[in-house]
């Protein structure tokens, strides 16, 4: 059984406003035994009861089922996640108002003024210390929300303005439609997880000590180029045509790809008989190429880089009637890649960090969905390369500011030079990615190099942007758990050469 559980006939009953034992502050756990881990069971099988009930709620504090104890449970999509003995550690100058629901007072809604955003630390339920660092305003809310619980305060003790409680029979208009969905499923993410091709799934994922003690980290790598492609594209073309083919369509289908992806599509596309066109630009990686047309793939070479390689997809696709399928547009592919993000936490690891590098969105989108429902104080760093920026300075734009495209990129890391970022994509990531940082070429070559001496691996550029991004800022990392994904292995016999060889 999880710890909290989500089985509800461990539920209790809520008490409600008037009950004695709400307005009282609750005690400090001070370790955890078999009557905490009852309790916290007891929690997540009576917030679940609620929400298979009702429909929604996303967190209970104990409290709240007379368990005067400083525990909450929250689950925001991916299961019921502890904190125990949370602190407030920093607020945001700003706050706004917002409407609160509450299962305590279950007859109504009141307005009530929050911080903007919060940090806090917490105890999880392997009692170890984790930080959560900048909340956005929705989690904000709730965590504030929760922890006056735990002080003995009710929301309707902040109630803010003027006609500030308003019946709950108003919950659609007031809360459910000022809280944005996400373009993304953690449901999808889920099946994905367990139904993608095994021979992409359960990948190889360890802790590797030599570089752990050159980074100045935990380092785990978890490895997604032991498998037909080198890449981890696999994952998200698989999920793609699961769900293209249960609508039953097979037309062609037409892609444009810097290589990984357009292998994974013919990969596919060959295994259910479906006619796959790729373009990819003039000056793409003959290996990557090669192995498309293997594959069973059509071919076209289109322009100088990936970006016009897709206009000429997109013309193709008008002209032909063929379906245009662009790698972090569509939401399953990035649904697929967020299987990742499943297996990093299957074990049950506290990272401080996970760094994911970042090309058309799909990855780094897939895995941030995941992580930030199931490990919310998990921060997840993006990281594209110096010289094919233009999606990190979207992203920096914040929600709804304007896409950079650029003219041209500049970067040997192939699978990740993209000059003109998906508003979609980019939008995906506001709210659950933390930051995106940026590597030079040679970064990302002394990263290939010390995964080759170290662990064993031949690494793309592209495949080795984390291991860059950890080595690049040491005091960041200093002493943190860290994973990071490495996505592809698909290198020229030219490029081990004058990349790996030459350094030997």
């Amino acid at each position: 059984m999880t710890i909290p559980s989500t089985d509800t006939a461990c539920a209790r009953p809520i008490l409600v406003d008037g009950d004695p034992r709400l307005p009282v502050r609750a005690a400090p756990v001070e370790a955890i035994d078999a009557g905490v881990r009852a309790e916290l069971h007891a929690l997540g099988a009576t917030l679940a009861s609620h929400r298979q009930r009702h429909g929604f709620g996303r967190g209970i504090a104990a409290p709240q089922i007379g368990i005067a104890r400083r525990m909450i449970v929250i689950d925001l999509g991916a299961g019921p996640i502890a904190l125990i003995n949370p602190q407030i550690t920093w607020r945001s100058e700003d706050s706004f108002l917002v409407w609160d629901d509450c299962f305590s007072v279950p007859d109504r809604l009141v307005r009530v003024r929050r911080d903007c955003s919060i940090s806090l630390t917490y105890r999880d339920a392997q009692f170890r210390e984790r930080t959560w660092r900048h909340l956005p305003p929705d989690l904000s809310e709730l965590l504030q929300h929760e922890i006056d619980h735990l002080d003995g305060v009710l929301m309707t003790q902040r109630a803010t303005g003027p006609d500030a409680i308003r019946p709950a029979a108003e919950r659609a208009s007031l809360i459910d439609a000022a809280r944005a969905g996400h373009r993304l499923s953690l449901q999808r993410i889920a099946a994905a997880a367990r139904s993608i091709d095994a021979v992409f799934r359960d990948t190889p994922q360890f802790e590797s000590e030599p570089l752990s003690m050159l980074a100045g980290c935990r380092l785990t790598l978890k490895v997604e180029t032991l498998n037909p492609l080198r890449s981890f594209k696999g994952r998200g073309a698989g999920s793609f045509m699961a769900q293209r083919l249960a609508r039953a369509e097979r037309g062609p289908i037409v892609c444009a790809s810097a290589g990984n992806f357009g292998q994974a599509m013919a990969y596919l596309c060959r295994r259910h008989g479906v006619a796959l066109t790729v373009f990819a630009a003039e000056t793409a990686n003959a290996l990557k190429l090669d192995r498309m047309r293997a594959l069973g793939a059509d071919v076209r070479l289109h322009g100088a880089d990936f970006d016009t390689a897709k206009e000429g997809a997109r013309e193709f696709a008008i002209a032909t009637g063929a379906s245009m399928v662009e790698d972090g547009f569509d939401p399953a592919i990035a649904e697929g890649a967020g299987s990742i993000g499943v297996e990093l936490l299957a074990r049950d690891d506290a990272w401080d960090a996970i760094v994911v590098p970042l090309g058309d969105g799909a990855l780094l989108g897939g895995i941030a969905r995941w992580v930030k429902a199931a490990s919310p104080s998990t921060q997840l760093i993006g990281v594209v390369a110096h010289g094919a920026s233009a999606f990190a300075r979207s992203w920096r734009n914040g929600h709804g500011g304007g896409i950079v495209m650029d003219a041209e990129t500049s970067t040997i890391a192939d699978g990740i030079a993209v000059r003109a970022p998906i508003a979609a994509a980019v939008a995906d990531l506001h709210g659950i990615v933390d930051d995106i940082v940026e590597v030079d070429d040679a970064t990302m070559i002394r990263a290939m190099q010390a995964a080759h001496r170290h662990a064993g691996l031949v690494l793309e550029p592209a495949g080795a942007a984390g291991i860059a991004a950890v080595l690049a800022d040491p005091q960041r990392f200093a002493g943190c758990r860290v994973a990071t994904v490495l996505t592809g292995g698909n290198v020229t016999p030219q490029q081990m050469r004058e990349w790996l060889l030459s350094a030997a």
